[in-house]
């Protein structure tokens, strides 16, 4: 094993004892909606939203990296805040969340619900509609540029399902603005990408929304990207080949580093024993059967990785 698979090993094993996190969160306080600030921009004739959250005591004139975390199709930013820990994390590492708000029929205030994205060839109402969710994002981190005291040099992504597809889109149509992504039950479902951009794909075996695969799955005649043409796009244009898996019995990792001559990082988590689920959450409401990886949470995953792009 030669010094950059050791990297993703080590990254796991970090993973592996983060669960103890989940678990301490509960005793401190989870974060609500309540603890964010609502946000608006004009954009693509309409005013868009999103919340904020700043994690307190930041320095006055201290910038702190973003994570931007997109809500699943028909989800809306509070679910996503209350739901994935990526409000926690951000608050332990000292980043600022963003949480976008998508549209539909009762998109916005004062409900901010059955929201989607349009994330290329999908998905409902903002795909049917045409909604430039792209610009959309690049206003909100102009706003987000002079109105708190973010690092928008340094941006990562996230989102399960359609906010994921949400995230592959912007790091293909805007990989200037990105600095990594880690999509969550998610597939690209638009162009490949021609720059390299960071990516941490996590993703269940037992997922029966986006089957792994590609094709149909149980939520619709929506036809999903394969996950291996939704990877091999992005370990193309960002170089190198995998390394062999990393294992544990619920888990294969995947690796493959950024050489010295350029290009990104591509690392693929897949939970053997997951679903169309966020790993180390309670799961789908809508869907109790659907299964849930809980050896390894995402959220505590996705920030290691994060950081990990921010020394490159």
């Amino acid at each position: 094993m030669n010094a950059k698979t050791r990297i993703g090993g080590a990254l796991l094993a970090l993973a592996i004892t983060s669960s103890l996190a989940v678990a301490q969160r509960s005793e401190r306080g989870d974060i609500t909606v309540g603890d964010t600030t609502l946000e608006f921009v004009p954009s693509g004739g309409m005013l868009r939203w999103y919340r904020v959250y700043v994690p307190p005591g930041t320095p006055p004139g201290q910038e702190l990296p973003v994570v931007v975390c997109f809500h699943g199709g028909g989800g809306s930013a509070r679910y996503a805040i209350e739901q994935y820990g990526v409000a926690e994390e951000a608050r332990d590492r000292g980043w600022i969340a963003v949480f976008p708000e998508g549209t539909g029929v009762f998109g916005g205030p004062p409900h901010f619900r059955g929201q989607t994205w349009n994330g290329g060839d999908c998905c409902g109402y903002a795909f049917q509609n045409g909604i430039d969710d792209v610009q959309f994002f690049v206003d909100m981190l102009a706003k987000l540029d002079v109105t708190y005291e973010a690092d928008v040099s340094t941006v990562c992504l996230t989102g399960i399902s359609n906010g994921g597809i949400m995230s592959y889109r912007i790091a293909v149509d805007r990989p200037d603005l990105v600095t990594a992504i880690a999509p969550v039950a998610a597939s690209l479902q638009t162009v490949a990408p021609t720059q390299p951009v960071s990516l941490l794909v996590i993703f269940g075996l037992q997922d029966s929304y986006i089957p792994i695969g590609g094709g149909s799955g149980v939520g619709g005649p929506q036809v999903f990207t394969s996950q291996a043409n939704t990877i091999t796009p992005f370990l193309n244009v960002n170089g190198r080949a995998f390394e062999p898996a990393l294992r544990t019995p619920t888990v294969r990792l995947r690796v493959s580093n950024a050489s010295s001559q350029g290009g990104a990082d591509t690392w693929v988590f897949l939970a053997l024993d997951g679903g169309h689920t966020w790993p180390g959450t309670p799961g789908l409401p809508s869907d109790p059967d659907e299964p849930v990886h809980m050896d390894i949470p995402a959220s505590p995953l996705m920030f290691d990785f994060f950081e990990l792009q921010l020394l490159r």
